[in-house]
């Protein structure tokens, strides 16, 4: 098979992802040395892979606690409601983003899905209180008449995050003790 097939590519392309995913924080020395692959070969790869959006970006696990904040999961079922272009372009132009500044919350990820619910925003906030105006005046500002129902869960303790263990589970034992 030569070298640069299609099918080489994809699985080159795999085995650099899956480095990355594991620690993004690798430099294309280390993904090069533990693949046996050129240096250059591992920047050529990241860069196609960056430039056709298969990579969004890079980012570090940081626990919430050490910085005063808590993570949370706002589970969202939209009504039998046809959503207008205007008000479906609010979430896709990231104006969301900017009602959540104001309250106070970071919005690090959204998601439609199929199942029992339809949505989900993980946010990072302060408290709870700031997740609920968050939620209010995003109400407002979409229309309360979208929204059948939004429950909101906060993390109290990650066990995992993007595959990496949470290296003080001592939190998870404090959270099952018996009192």
């Amino acid at each position: 098979m030569p070298k640069n097939s299609v099918k080489q590519i994809e699985k080159d392309e795999k085995k650099i992802l899956d480095e990355l995913t594991k620690n993004a924080n690798l430099s294309v020395n280390e993904i090069a040395n533990k693949l046996g692959f050129s240096r250059q070969k591992v920047w050529r790869i990241i860069k196609n892979l960056e430039k056709d959006k298969t990579i969004w970006g890079y980012t570090a696990i940081i626990d919430d606690n050490k910085m005063g904040r808590k993570r949370f999961y706002i589970l969202l079922k939209k009504a039998p409601v046809k959503v207008t272009d205007e008000k479906l372009n609010l979430v896709i132009n990231r104006d969301l983003r900017k009602i959540a500044i104001k309250n106070g919350v970071n919005i690090e990820s959204t998601y439609f899905f199929h199942g029992s619910y339809d949505g989900q925003i993980c946010v990072i906030a302060e408290d709870i209180i700031n997740v609920k105006n968050f939620i209010a005046d995003m109400e407002k500002k979409i229309g309360a008449a979208y929204f059948k129902e939004t429950n909101i869960l906060e993390v109290l303790v990650p066990i995992q995050m993007r595959g990496f263990n949470n290296p003080n589970l001592k939190q998870l034992k404090d959270y099952f003790a018996l009192d």
